[in-house]
């Protein structure tokens, strides 16, 4: 970290200090490019701010060193108009606080890509490039989660600076694990993709939540979480390595002298949980400087069309009630062994469901006027555990998974492909236009709900590039992949549910409903 120091005009009221002497702060070389200006009354400041590199990596030597973290505070910044230049980093909406509590994003007139303009009122401002979320702040949220009955925290290993390997495993101890799915999430292998742990807390807020929804999550699900995969590289304030400079991100497959002990900590644990049987799903939560949400999604010749099926039939549910994604923001890349999504393809194929999430830092959609917060980030991931929820068939109360039943009879017949998306091990396919589908329930509590059927959508990858846009910036539409409503109804009393669906044309797909409590 470098600390700057700047006297202007010989008065100390008007000495100008940048700093990053605090948790997770990085600051790079700061510099005075002009002498200040007064203009209308108020005097004008221009600086240099440059970027500060991770350490070079000594594995991946030929990765070129990464400065996309910075968090830093100028001093003396009251009755101010600052112009920094900031050419290292990406800065257009970027976030900025006068007390490091209450953070805004700066907006298009005050910030292009590498330069902030922007007249402060206060003595003191923080900029970052998004709301810091600290190792300091992690403990506190631990502390809270972890005083819960259903949340065991465990310590499965050490940083290379001997930090604690923090892992939450979430369930309802009272019921046997043989009965529950099984799922993995870990974050900030970035230290820098600061949006994913708010994603991540929302998730882990609504799983340890005391409600109706969060007790049914838990006698259905064993979780372990790892918040922080890079403890480390969040406390120093890097970008995308850790202490020495790895990219933990790619050191899955590494030989062991060089595989990092985070990552060694990481897969001893995904050993152990995978003794007797596969998780069922694995999330990996970073963020990215592309102004949407996206999921990376594996190419199916890197694994296969089950594997590229079953990954939009996830992707589709989180667009569904959800306005931060679309699924034409999806990405796609090969499904390398180095990462630890290809780690878990490399030992169960297509019986571990494993994708990274990427949150962005400024807006959705490419749109300002969607800006991210941490209200939408948390929004998010409790949409995001919804989804691993429907994915898996499990139903919550006021949320309702009804399956498509074993024999629905000779005008459907079973959906041999894996070119369009649906849940579960199979879909229907109709022989005929207005073939039916009779959907049933043993008991469904009295309400008003709206019902929701699973719409197919193609099972498309981008091949040349990794997103659904072409050259002219068009973007191809895969459909829906997700949910679809039909109507809603009146459960007078609680007991059997039954409704029946009809196909509009032959070579429709039946899949699942969801019912919803209004």
């Amino acid at each position: 970290m470098l600390l700057c120091f700047l006297l202007i005009g010989g008065n100390l009221a008007a000495q100008v200090r940048f700093d990053a002497d605090f948790e997770c702060g990085n600051l790079g070389p700061v510099s005075q490019t002009r002498s200040p200006k007064l203009r209308n009354g108020v005097k004008h400041y221009y600086y240099y701010v440059g970027g500060h590199n991770d350490p070079d990596n000594p594995v991946d030597i030929d990765l070129r060193a990464n400065g996309n973290w910075y968090y830093f505070r100028i001093t003396g910044a009251a009755k101010k108009y600052f112009h920094l230049s900031m050419p290292d980093n990406f800065v257009a909406g970027a976030s900025w606080s006068y007390d490091g509590v209450q953070w805004q994003h700066l907006t298009a007139a005050e910030a292009d890509q590498h330069s902030i303009n922007k007249y402060f009122k206060r003595d003191t401002v923080y900029i970052a490039l998004y709301k810091p979320y600290t190792y300091s702040y992690l403990q506190e949220r631990l502390l809270d989660w972890s005083s819960k009955p259903f949340v065991t925290l465990d310590t499965i290993g050490f940083s290379h600076e001997r930090r604690p390997l923090q892992m939450m495993h979430i369930t309802d101890p009272d019921v046997p694990s043989e009965q529950k799915a099984r799922i993995w999430m870990h974050g900030r292998a970035h230290p820098s993709e600061t949006p994913g742990s708010y994603l991540l807390d929302g998730f882990v807020d609504y799983l340890t939540s005391d409600t109706p929804e969060g007790e049914a999550l838990r006698r259905q699900i064993d979780a372990y979480i790892l918040p922080f995969s890079n403890p480390d590289g969040v406390a120093n304030g890097l970008s995308r390595s850790n202490i020495l400079g790895v990219n933990q991100e790619i050191n899955f497959a590494r030989p062991e002298d060089s595989t990092v002990v985070e990552v060694r900590a990481i897969k001893a644990m995904f050993e152990k949980l995978t003794q007797d049987r596969p998780l069922d799903f694995m999330l990996n939560s970073h963020s990215q400087l592309a102004g949407c949400a996206s999921f990376w999604m594996h190419r199916s010749d890197s694994t296969s069309r089950t594997y590229l099926r079953k990954q939009w039939t996830f992707t589709g549910l989180v667009s569904s009630h959800n306005p931060y994604i679309k699924p034409r923001e999806m990405c796609f890349s090969d499904g390398g062994v180095r990462y630890a999504e290809g780690w878990m393809w490399k030992h169960f194929a297509d019986s571990t469901l494993a994708i990274t999430i990427e949150t962005p830092y400024i807006w959705y959609h490419y749109d300002r006027s969607s800006p991210v917060t941490d209200d939408n980030l948390r929004f998010f991931g409790r949409r995001v555990l919804q989804s691993v929820a429907e994915y898996l068939g499990l139903s919550l109360p006021g949320r309702y998974v009804v399956e498509t039943p074993s024999d629905p009879g000779e005008q459907w017949a079973l959906f041999q492909g894996d070119e369009h998306s649906f849940l579960g091990g199979d879909a229907w396919e109709a022989v005929c236009e207005g073939a039916t589908m009779e959907y049933a329930l043993d008991s469904l509590p009295a309400g008003r709900y709206k019902i929701y059927r699973f719409e197919a959508g193609d099972c498309i990858e981008a091949t040349e590039d990794s997103h659904l846009r072409g050259k002219r910036g068009a973007w191809i539409e895969p459909g829906t992949h997700g949910w679809v409503l039909l109507e809603s109804f009146t459960q007078a009393e609680g007991g059997p549910f039954n409704y029946t669906w009809q196909a509009t044309d032959a070579g429709v797909l039946a899949d699942a409903l969801l019912l919803v409590g209004e």
